[in-house]
Order: structure tokens, then C-alpha cells, then sequence
């Protein structure tokens, strides 16, 4: 299968030299040509003319910016020099309305095409270990299986483009809070003089605690391991302590009234902690 890849940035490009180390032929293009050095040095072939590339390959892994480059590379020329039956891979992190904007223009020439954004960083997509979101037909998926096990060790197929969307950028608001949250609570320990490597230290330990919960999320299991009342107690203890030492935690703050609510009027005092987050998920908004 010969490959093009659309987008020669850090992610393009990494998965590019992926791809050629593991046998493919690669082809690409990028707007600024001088961005396709790394990837012609690896091997590929460089592309001036994407609908040159387009009709040189079988397939094509697409990974830009953000929906008004989709909407002007990937809408406007990507998918209307694609053939019949030709593989288009959308791995740009887009909204999940552009993803289906884009499949329905793809499903409209009979082109295979999944929107397929991917959860990891420059180095899993070098290395072939990305987590893959492919949404789209059966298909385009079986169409694109052996590539996109290529590109990553783990490939959960959504069966919707716009469900692949809101898994990243669920994904994504999730880095958000943590940097957020650890930031806020970094501060708040400098300022109380605590050693920075063992706050570091304990805040990763309570990352790593977090992710025990993933069979309780998926069974709803809020059997009390670590009540959700006693959490509470704790953390106004800790706003207590940061307003001692005149530190401003607005995210904690906000976290503190929603998980407040859970306890009070959501019925989760007597659950596991984590049975906040079971209310608030089935909390009307």
C-alpha cells in the first residue's frame, strides 16, 4: 500500500518515518515545503502538488491543525482529488462536526474514509504505540486495519466520526484539568515550603490512584472504599489551608462546589468518592 501523508509537523512527520521504517512507501506534502526535510531525509517522497500525491497513493493519512485548515485541505481538495474506493485517514484533532462534514463529502465520491484521531504523543507516533480512534464505516475500517495497526498498538473503532471527536477532545479537556489541578496545587505547596519533588511525588501517586477506578466507572460501582463525605471533610480542610496562606485556587474552588453538590443534594455522601462523578454524569444540564 502505497502511503501519503498530508501535514509533515511534528505528528506527521513521526508517523511518516514510522510508516517508512516499518516497509511502506510514504509520499508527502505540506504547505511549507521546507517542513518535508525530515521525512525526505527518512525515505519519503515529496509532493509539491497534493492532487499529484493523491493520485500516486493508495491511501492517505491526513494530520493538519485545527477546522479551518480541514475545511480548506482536507475539504477542498483532499477529498475532491480522492478516487472511488481510495482510503482517506483523518487524524487532525477536529471538531466533531467538521469529522462528519468531512465523512459525508468522502461518502458522496464513494471514498473510504475515517476520521481517526489519535490519543499519545510524538513519541508513540514514531514508534507505532498510539492509541487510535478510527470512526466510519465497517468498510473503510477493515479497509484500513493493517495501516492503522501500523500506526498504533491500540485501535478501538468508534463506528462514528463524530464519537471519535468527542473521545479526543474529551481526552484532551482531560490533560487540561490535570496540568491545570497540578499547577494549582504546586503553588499551593511552594507556598506552604513543602519539598517541590515530593509534592510532585504525590500528586503523580494520586493520578495513578485515579486510574484503580476504571472497573467501578464501568460496573457504576460506588461500594465506599474512600467516602465520598470524607473527601469532602478533607477538602475543606484544604481550602481552609490555602486561604491561610493567601493562595488563589479558582479551578480547586470550582471543583470543590461541584463535588459539594454530588454530596449534598446529588445523595453520594455515602457512596465512594468517585460516585460524585456517577451524579454529576446523569445531572441534567
Amino acid at each position: 500500500m502505497k502511503i501519503g501523508v498530508a501535514g509533515t509537523g511534528k505528528m506527521g512527520t513521526a508517523i511518516a518515518q514510522n510508516l517508512l521504517d516499518r516497509g511502506y512507501p510514504v509520499s508527502a506534502w505540506n504547505v511549507d515545503r521546507a517542513m518535508m526535510d525530515a521525512v525526505v531525509a527518512a525515505g519519503a517522497t515529496a509532493f509539491d502538488d497534493l492532487e499529484l500525491l493523491m493520485a500516486s497513493v493508495d491511501a492517505a493519512i491526513v494530520m493538519l491543525w485545527d477546522d479551518d485548515v480541514a475545511r480548506e485541505i482536507s475539504l477542498g481538495r483532499i477529498i475532491p482529488a480522492a478516487r472511488e474506493g481510495q482510503l482517506v485517514i483523518e487524524s487532525t484533532t477536529l471538531s466533531p462536526q467538521m469529522y462528519e462534514s468531512l465523512a459525508q463529502a468522502a461518502s458522496q465520491r464513494s471514498v473510504d474514509f475515517l476520521a481517526s484521531p489519535v490519543l499519545g504523543s510524538v513519541d508513540g507516533a514514531r514508534s507505532g504505540t498510539l492509541t487510535l480512534l478510527p470512526g466510519g464505516s465497517s468498510k473503510a475500517f477493515e479497509h484500513a486495519r493493517e495501516l492503522l495497526s501500523a500506526m498504533g498498538s491500540t485501535v478501538k473503532f468508534t463506528g462514528s466520526p463524530a464519537a471519535s471527536g468527542h473521545l479526543k477532545l474529551a481526552y484532551n479537556a482531560m490533560l487540561c484539568v490535570n496540568a491545570d489541578a497540578i499547577g494549582e496545587l504546586l503553588g499551593i505547596m511552594r507556598r506552604a515550603g513543602v519539598d517541590r519533588t515530593m509534592a510532585v511525588d504525590a500528586l503523580v501517586q494520586a493520578l495513578e490512584r485515579v486510574a484503580t477506578k476504571r472497573q467501578q466507572l464501568h460496573e457504576r460501582d460506588t461500594q465506599p472504599r474512600f467516602s465520598a463525605a470524607a473527601l469532602l471533610k478533607d477538602l475543606y480542610l484544604a481550602r481552609s489551608a490555602r486561604q491561610a496562606l493567601g493562595v488563589d485556587a479558582p479551578l480547586l474552588d470550582a471543583a470543590l462546589a461541584e463535588f459539594e453538590a454530588a454530596v449534598e443534594t446529588g445523595g453520594a455522601g455515602s457512596e465512594d468518592y468517585i460516585g460524585a462523578a456517577l451524579v454529576l454524569e446523569r445531572t441534567p444540564t
